[in-house]
C-alpha cells in the first residue's frame, strides 16, 4: 500500500520526480496526527497484549521499543504499562551484555530505549564509565564515526539519534554538520523514487531520525501529501495485519513527525502538539509532554 495507488493512471515508465515531492517551507505545519482520533481502545488494547507478550518471554528489547512507543504515544497511560523494578532490571541486564561484547550500536539503542522509559533512573546505566579502557560514550562515538567514514547514512542516523537522547548536552561532539545533514536527507528524498514501492515504515524511522537531529529543518524533508498518506497507509497496513509491533512504531513516528516541535531534554523526548478543542470557541494552546 501507500503512495502506488495515487499514481494508478500513470504509464508504467513514468519516473516519479523529486519536483513531485516537493513542499514549500509552509506546508510542513499541515501535517496532523492526533493518537486519540488514529488509535482505536481496541488498538491500544492489542498494542498492550503484544507488549505482555514480550514481557512473558523476557524479550526485552522488543519490550522496551514496543513500551517506548506506547509511553509516546499516550504519556498519561503509562501506568498501563506496568514498568516495573522487573521490567528495569531485566532491560538494565540486556544492556550490559550488550556492554561486555562491546556491542555499541546495540548498546546505543538499549540505552536510549531506557532513558526514555525510566529517565530518573539515567545514572544508573552508568554510561561514563570505564569499561577495558574505553567508555561506552566512547565506545558508541567511535561506531558513529565509522558509519560517517563508510557513508553508512542510515546507520549513521540511528545512531547519531542515540547519542543526542543519551547526551544532549554533548550534541557538538557529534558533529552534525551540513555535509552530514545533505547526504542523509538526499538519501531519504532517494526512497520515493524507486517504483514507488517505498518502504514507509523504514523510511518513517529515518524520518524521525532527522527530524530529531535537526528539529528546525523538517520542512527539507519534503513531507508533502503524498509521503505523509504513504506513511499513514502503512499503519493501517500494520493494523489489518495485527502487526501490533509494527503499528506502535509507526504510530509514534507518525506523532513525532506531526509535532508542532520536538526537544531533546534531560528526561528524554519532548514533543509539543497543537490540541484543538473542538468542545469550546477557544485558540488552541501548546500541549508540553515529556517523554
Amino acid at each position: 500500500m501507500g503512495i502506488r495507488k495515487h499514481f494508478e493512471n500513470k504509464p508504467s515508465d513514468e519516473d516519479l520526480k523529486l519536483q513531485d515531492l516537493s513542499l514549500e517551507q509552509e506546508e510542513a505545519e499541515e501535517l496532523k496526527f492526533d493518537p486519540e482520533a488514529e488509535i482505536s481502545k481496541v488498538d491500544w488494547q492489542r498494542m498492550k497484549s503484544e507488549l505482555e507478550i514480550y514481557r512473558n518471554d523476557n524479550n526485552w528489547l522488543a519490550f522496551a521499543g514496543q513500551a517506548m512507543g506506547l509511553k509516546i504515544l499516550f504519556p498519561d497511560k503509562i501506568a498501563e504499562l506496568d514498568l516495573n523494578d522487573s521490567v528495569w532490571q531485566g532491560m538494565k541486564n540486556d544492556l550490559e551484555n550488550a556492554r561486555d561484547n562491546k556491542d555499541w550500536r546495540l548498546f546505543a539503542v538499549r540505552a536510549r530505549c531506557l532513558k526514555i522509559l525510566f529517565p530518573n533512573k539515567t545514572v544508573e546505566l552508568d554510561l561514563d564509565s570505564t569499561w577495558d579502557l574505553d567508555s561506552a560514550r566512547q565506545g558508541m562515538k567511535n561506531a558513529l564515526e565509522s558509519d560517517r567514514r563508510n557513508n553508512n547514512w542510515w546507520a549513521f542516523a540511528g545512531q547519531a539519534m542515540n547519542l543526542k537522547i543519551l547526551f544532549p548536552d554533548k550534541v557538538s561532539e557529534l558533529d552534525l554538520n551540513d555535509s552530514a545533514w545533505q547526504e542523509m536527507k538526499d538519501e531519504l528524498a532517494t526512497w520515493c523514487q524507486n517504483d514507488w514501492q517505498t518502504d514507509w515504515q523504514y523510511f518513517a524511522h529515518y524520518a524521525v531520525n532527522l527530524r530529531i537531529l535537526f528539529p528546525d529543518k523538517i520542512a527539507e524533508l519534503n513531507l508533502n501529501d503524498l509521503v505523509w498518506q504513504g506513511m499513514k497507509d502503512e499503519l493501517e497496513t500494520n493494523r489489518q495485519d495485527n502487526n501490533w509491533q509494527a503499528f506502535a512504531g509507526q504510530a509514534m513516528n507518525l506523532k513525532i513527525l506531526a509535532a508542532d516541535e520536538v526537544k531533546v531534554t534531560n528526561q528524554g523526548l519532548e514533543l509539543v502538539m497543537e490540541k484543538e478543542d473542538f468542545k469550546q470557541e477557544k485558540k488552541p494552546r501548546p500541549e508540553r509532554k515529556q517523554f
